[in-house]
């Protein structure tokens, strides 16, 4: 079996919120936050070697915060992590063409319900044109999981080819400085409903692979 020990790591420290407005199956969070007095609902499962990783996170913004409350069944432990997360937007992108938020979370597990785990994370969208069909994210934070600590970073974008049809790819570090990337589609079922296809994998680690189908549902615009 293949060494995924670094997996959760990776996955987990550049953005422990999980409050990715984009989505949360991916790794690069933007600037966004659902609307005022809105809810949200992102889960995906991540397939590696070692098994499926399920993940399932509820968010709603209230005094203009966006507040959400990860759960993730890792393959081969019996522990459940969780993530508490806070999102603020600090500039919004109506009317300019980029926008910034705060965004800030700590994190356990069942079995040690203590946050031995937070991280802080500046994301930073930029949008040029009216219709906003490329999108480009950037994050940079400071992360600890565990016994690691260090600074976070990430690079993604978002490309609209279709009405319908996203093309999505991104990079990421970890606090422990390992660098994973993964490329792939989405697809808008319905407004405030997608769903996400991505293939990634760990650069120092070969057969570190893994696919992630994700589901995002939201109250409509």
């Amino acid at each position: 079996m293949h060494d995924y020990r670094a997996l959760p790591l990776l996955l987990s420290a550049p953005m422990l919120p999980f409050t990715t407005h984009a989505a949360a199956s991916l790794l690069v969070d933007d600037a966004g936050i659902t609307d005022a007095q809105q809810c949200q609902l992102e889960s995906w499962v991540r397939h590696t070697d070692a098994g499926q990783e399920w993940t399932a996170v509820p968010a709603c913004t209230l005094a203009d915060t966006e507040w959400s409350l990860g759960l993730t069944r890792a393959p081969g432990e019996a522990a459940r992590h969780w993530a508490l997360g806070a999102k603020h937007v600090l500039v919004a992108r109506a009317p300019r063409q980029w926008g910034l938020a705060l965004s800030a979370g700590i994190g356990g597990n069942t079995y040690r319900p203590r946050a031995d785990d937070w991280a802080l994370n500046l994301p930073l969208t930029i949008a040029p044109g009216a219709q906003e069909r490329v999108q480009l994210h950037l994050n940079l934070g400071w992360a600890k999981q565990g016994a690691v600590h260090g600074r976070t970073d990430g690079i993604g974008v978002e490309i609209g080819m279709t009405r319908r049809w996203s093309l999505l790819a991104e990079t990421a570090q970890d606090a422990a400085r390992e660098r994973g990337s993964q490329l792939g589609l989405r697809r808008v079922l319905w407004p405030g409903a997608s769903v996400d296809l991505l293939a990634g994998h760990l650069h120092r680690q070969r057969d570190s692979r893994w696919i992630t189908l994700g589901f995002n549902l939201a109250a409509p615009p």
